[in-house]
């Protein structure tokens, strides 16, 4: 009978060790797995979060819409009654200023109902709407219609008076002879011409 009470005594310090160890684990896992699983979503959503900050970083901005025209015409009429038309291969207005619009290729004939107009040409251009100025850049070509060419690389007309200036400069030649100037400007329909800075003429004899 001692004997059997001793076996049974070990058997019941055996399975209570055990239940102490199982709960000690339960307990531990009560604490450990809440907290992995905290883990766990704050990792999902910091990768989200971070994925959303470089696939931001990495969107193309937006290109605003432009207004492109193909072979466009602005007519307008100077302070004196004469009439003016500017042409171009293609034209895009600015999207932030409708005012504004540069020209591909521009023309400008000042006269349009005259027997000898005045053409200029250039590369490139940008004339506003709102002050009837045209600026010109690129292979500036001046024809006054009455024989005289005239060669730069820069000029703003300004068409509510049919005025010419250029700030750079020039080579001319006509009828009479041929002229450079650093800059220069037309008065009075191409009637007056004032060449300033660095002034050479040649004048030929009739």
């Amino acid at each position: 009978m001692v004997a059997a009470a001793a076996t049974t005594g070990r058997h019941v310090a055996r399975d209570l060790q055990k239940w102490r160890r199982r709960s000690r684990l339960i307990h531990l896992l009560r604490v450990v797995l809440p907290a992995a699983v905290a883990a766990i979503l704050l990792g999902v959503a910091g990768q989200v979060i971070w994925r959303s900050i470089e696939a931001t970083k990495r969107a193309p901005a937006e290109s605003p819409t432009q207004i492109r025209m193909i072979s466009p015409r602005f007519y307008g009429q100077s302070s004196d009654g004469r009439s003016f038309m500017i042409t171009a291969r293609a034209a895009v207005r600015d999207d932030k200023d409708l005012k504004k619009v540069y020209l591909e290729a521009p023309t400008l004939t000042l006269g349009i109902d005259e027997e000898q107009p005045t053409r200029v040409t250039a590369s490139t251009g940008v004339y506003r709407e709102d002050t009837l100025k045209l600026s010109l850049k690129g292979d500036v070509r001046l024809d006054d219609g009455g024989g005289y060419r005239f060669a730069s690389d820069q000029a703003l007309v300004d068409t509510m008076t049919g005025n010419i200036t250029g700030e750079t400069a020039l080579t001319g030649e006509g009828p009479k002879g041929q002229v450079q100037s650093n800059a220069y400007s037309v008065y009075d329909k191409g009637d007056r011409i004032v060449f300033r800075g660095g002034v050479r003429t040649r004048i030929d004899r009739q």
